[in-house]
């Protein structure tokens, strides 16, 4: 492990296999954000449409999101071992702390990646609701209400 090759990532020097491995899921993730972010119109082949690369997404960034965990605990590992005699000096709680703080990359890309997946989940729901909407207003309108 000490023969890695380090990069920099974000200001941080990481081995090579991490960064590597890190960056297409952290561009992969922004753009499913940018995705989220953006308004929408109520049109009803919009909001279908808007529906169907929803469920690709969550479906898409509950695998991200594996790949994610597996990275941490990767990272977790390493710090553990490049760090043992210092860990083991260190309270347990303490020890915690900073293998967390040796893993922000990695934690930050589960947290959002586990957001993301939460926020396609609602936006379907929401989605699901305009739908119904628009299919009882047309319904509606058919009647001459």
């Amino acid at each position: 492990m000490m023969d890695d090759i380090l990069v920099e990532y974000n200001g941080e020097l990481l081995p090579e296999t991490m960064a590597g491995r890190l960056e297409p899921l952290c561009r992969e993730a922004h753009d499913i954000q940018q995705y989220l972010n953006a308004p929408y119109s109520g049109e009803i082949n919009v909001l279908l449409d808007r529906l169907s690369t929803l469920n690709v997404y969550m479906a898409r960034s509950g695998e991200m999101l594996a790949e994610a965990v597996f990275l941490q605990e990767e990272a977790i590992n390493r710090a553990f071992e490049e760090n043992k005699e210092r860990i083991d000096c260190m309270a347990a709680t303490v020890a915690n702390k900073y293998l967390t703080s040796c893993c922000r990359h990695e934690n930050r890309l589960v947290k959002w990646l586990d957001r993301i997946n939460a926020t396609c989940k609602h936006q379907s729901d929401n989605l699901r609701t305009q739908i119904s909407f628009v299919k009882e207003q047309v319904r509606l309108d058919g009647r001459g209400y």
